[in-house]
Parts: structure tokens; sequence; C-alpha cells
């Protein structure tokens, strides 16, 4: 296939690109949401807030830029996994997005409770809880329950057209449920206090997913033939001649002009 190299470097540098993104995001983050006093940590933390939105900004843009590369590649197999890929990824950034805008509303709030313009700070402590819960909903939400649909699509649909090697597929598809059960338990707060058994849920999808994407960084999709694209049910369809062979007909020969030019060729 023509797209085997370049789209599968910059689907994997994507990929990369939306984890280190996330990843820093979060370690600028945390420390902020997670303080008492809210309010007053992020005004004392504007650069770190900001810069920390902006590496969301930076990992939903690598997102959905996965999902348009990947859409055409997947399509050539499968058009239901391809647009079932698109719309869970979609999915997953407008939810996130949520949480990037709740973020950034803190920033106004926090500057009108310091200036003093007649807030109810007991008020804004209250809506600033609430954008802080917001936030965190929609990164148990997106970051974990979404994005194992779309993992669950993506890997089944490499499993299916043989993209990726199947031990690698396999492995995402074992991580889904583990991951998606993660972001179920910390919503409702029963892994609370509890990383170890977090990280042990989070890890297995995690680290697939850059496994994969180095994999096609270095190594592109595994060629697969624009002759035979898998049929509906994953099956590779054998060409009519060898299909007709096989049943004990041959095919039609060619009368006529088309006959005759043909007999002087051989």
């Amino acid at each position: 296939m023509r797209y085997f190299r370049g789209p599968a470097r910059r689907i994997g540098w994507l990929f990369v690109v939306a984890t280190v993104a996330g990843v820093a995001s979060v370690g600028l983050l945390a420390p902020i949401m997670g303080e008492q006093d809210l309010l007053a940590a992020v005004q004392s933390n504007q650069g770190a807030l900001i810069l920390g939105e902006l590496l969301i900004f930076v990992m939903l843009t690598a997102m959905a830029g996965t999902a348009v590369l990947l859409y055409p590649i997947l399509n050539q197999h499968s058009e239901t996994l391809a647009l079932s890929y698109v719309v869970a990824r979609t999915l997953e950034v407008a939810m996130l997005a949520i949480g990037l805008l709740a973020g950034l509303l803190l920033l106004p709030l926090s500057w009108s409770v310091a200036a003093g313009q007649g807030v109810d700070v007991a008020s804004a402590e209250v809506v600033a809880e609430s954008l802080n819960a917001a936030s965190d909903w929609s990164g148990y939400l997106g970051a974990q329950m979404i994005f194992s649909i779309s993992a669950l699509v993506l890997n089944l649909a490499f499993l299916r057209n043989g993209l990726i090697p199947r031990w690698l597929a396999l492995w995402g598809l074992i991580g889904v449920p583990l991951m998606f059960a993660s972001g179920l338990l910390v919503m409702f707060e029963s892994l609370s206090d509890n990383a170890t058994t977090l990280n042990l849920l989070v890890v297995p999808l995690a680290v697939q997913e850059m496994v994969m994407a180095v994999w096609l960084i270095g190594k592109g999709f595994r060629p697969v033939s624009d002759y035979d694209p898998p049929g509906e049910h994953g099956q590779t369809p054998e060409p009519a001649g060898r299909k007709a062979a096989a049943l004990g007909h041959e095919l039609p020969r060619p009368t006529g002009r088309d006959g005759d030019r043909l007999a002087r060729n051989r």
C-alpha cells in the first residue's frame, strides 16, 4: 500500500506527542487543582495553569490528528470501524475540551476574588470547586473511559486488517477493560487512595500505545495487498481466476477481434 511509511510515522509521532503533553499537563495542574484554597493556588500559579492547559490543547490537537490520518487507512478495510474510531476519538476530544475550558475559567474567577470586586468569596469558592469537579470528571470520562472505547475500536481494526503485529493488537484489547475499569472506579472514588491498583489498571494500555507508536515510527504498517483487501468478515478474497479454477470452472475466453488480438500477443 502506498501509505505504509509516511503516514505511519506521522501517526506514531502524534501518539507520542499526545501522551507526553498529557503527562506533562498532569504534572503541572495536579498540584494546583489539589490545593484546599483552590482560588489562591490558581492566583499564585497562573503561569503553570496556563502552560498546563496549553499542553492539554496540544494533546487534543494531536489526538484529533490521529483520527484524521487513520480514517482513510482504516477505511480501506472496514468503513464501520473507521467511522467508529473517528466518532469515539471526537467524543474523547470534546469531553477533554470541556475540562480544558473549566480549568481556564478558574483564572478570571481568581482575578475577581483577588481584586475584591464585590465578589462573594464563599460563592466564588463553590463555583471554583464545581469547575474543578467538571475538569476531573471530563478527565475520567475522556482520558480513561472514552479513550478505552477508541482504543478498543482501533486495536480491533488492527487485529482484523493485520497492519500491526497480532500480539500488539491483542495487548491493546487486553488493556482496554482495565483502563475502562480504572476510570469507572476513580470516578466513584473507589480507588482514590490506592495508587498502586490504579497504576496496575492504567499502565498496560498506556504502555501498549507507546509501543505501538514506536513500532509505527520505526517499521510502519505491515504490508497488505491493495489488490486483495480483507473481505466483509476479515478474510482475504481470492482473485477471480483462482476462485473459478478452484470451483472447476473456466473463465470465458474472449472472442472475435479481442480473441484474435490476444492470440497474436501470445
